[in-house]
């Protein structure tokens, strides 16, 4: 009865339900066996306890009948005394006489209850000059009741045993199934993070693509654009300088990488360079000045159209600027 279903579905049955079934199942023939068992002992103790019972009475009425017999009185008379406190109240006496043949019993007793006559025990006694049939016949409750009680209590006993066990199966079997839900889950969002995970970096690869291909782009424009293309930080110094440095100015760009590039401006141009950073700054806008740089081993500077544009973040405000320079005219050599 287990719960079968395809990979990645939810159970609809609790897994091992056979084996509460099972549990059940035999603790009821278990139970039904046993007190059928018990129903049986008991009623044969109940039957020896009847004989006994019986030989018990046959054993007082002929210990005890020669003191009444010699009085010379009717048996009638002394036999309720002799016998009356030893009869069991489930439990019907008869004697009768086989002196003669009459069917009036000599003493008769009845019990509480429906007697059962095919369960009488009869036994012939001689005291004295008499000869009597002592007869005892029990009620149906004297015999049953032992064996109604015994399969009573086997069924009680029994039944709460398989029932609690069932109850603590079936308590580890919803245990599991609860497990095995959590499992499901659990499965089932890792796989949707490796599915997201495998997204993520295709994507990854996409925009890294993207970005290779801009980049490359843009160098591409560069170096076309033959215009010299430098990133300053907010006090001018030169982060980033394009490779045209080596053809304008004579100089590679890592000898300007940390250099103010005002110190290339030439001195007649330097405030209004400064001033130009300035207008950038607080105008927001790209602006345009036309100014001489320095050649190394030239004396003739080379004139250049620059256009600025400040960077601003809006946390740390100014960050640097970005600036293109243009040749207007050959350098002299």
């Amino acid at each position: 009865m287990d719960s079968r279903s395809v990979p990645g579905a939810r159970p609809m049955l609790w897994p091992a339900l056979w084996i509460p079934l099972l549990i059940l199942v035999v603790g009821l023939i278990t139970t039904a066996v046993t007190a059928s068992l018990k129903a049986d002992q008991a009623r044969e103790l109940a039957d020896a306890r009847y004989r006994a019972e019986h030989r018990a009475i046959v054993n007082r009425l002929l210990a005890n009948a020669p003191t009444y017999l010699d009085r010379d009185t009717p048996p009638a008379s002394w036999l309720p005394v002799i016998l009356g406190e030893a009869l069991p109240e489930q439990l019907g006496l008869r004697i009768d006489t086989l002196q003669r043949h009459s069917k009036i019993p000599i003493l008769q007793m009845q019990a509480d209850g429906e007697l059962d006559p095919t369960l009488a025990l009869r036994t012939e006694i001689r005291p004295g000059d008499h000869h009597w049939m002592l007869t005892t016949v029990p009620t149906s409750a004297l015999l049953g009741n032992a064996a109604r009680q015994a399969r009573s209590r086997i069924w009680l006993v029994g039944l709460s045993l398989t029932l609690a066990i069932t109850g603590l199966v079936l308590a580890m079997c919803r245990r599991l199934h609860r497990q095995q839900l959590r499992n499901l889950d659990l499965a089932s969002r890792e796989q949707g993070a490796d599915q997201q995970i495998n997204n993520l970096q295709v994507e990854k690869s996409i925009l890294r693509q993207a970005l290779n291909d801009s980049e490359a782009r843009s160098r591409d424009l560069v170096a076309l654009s033959g215009a010299l293309i430098a990133e300053l930080d907010e006090r001018g110094v030169i982060g980033f300088i394009s490779a045209h440095s080596a053809n304008l100015l004579g100089q590679a760009p890592a000898d300007l990488a940390g250099k103010t590039f005002a110190d290339l401006v030439t001195p007649p141009f330097r405030d209004n360079f400064h001033r130009t950073l300035e207008a950038a700054r607080h105008d927001n806008q790209a602006q345009r000045i036309d100014l001489h740089l320095q050649v190394r081993n030239r004396d003739t500077p080379q004139p250049v159209a620059v256009r600025l544009k400040a960077l601003k973040d809006p946390v740390h405000g100014l960050t640097g600027y970005r600036l293109n320079a243009s040749p207007t005219g050959p350098s002299g050599t």
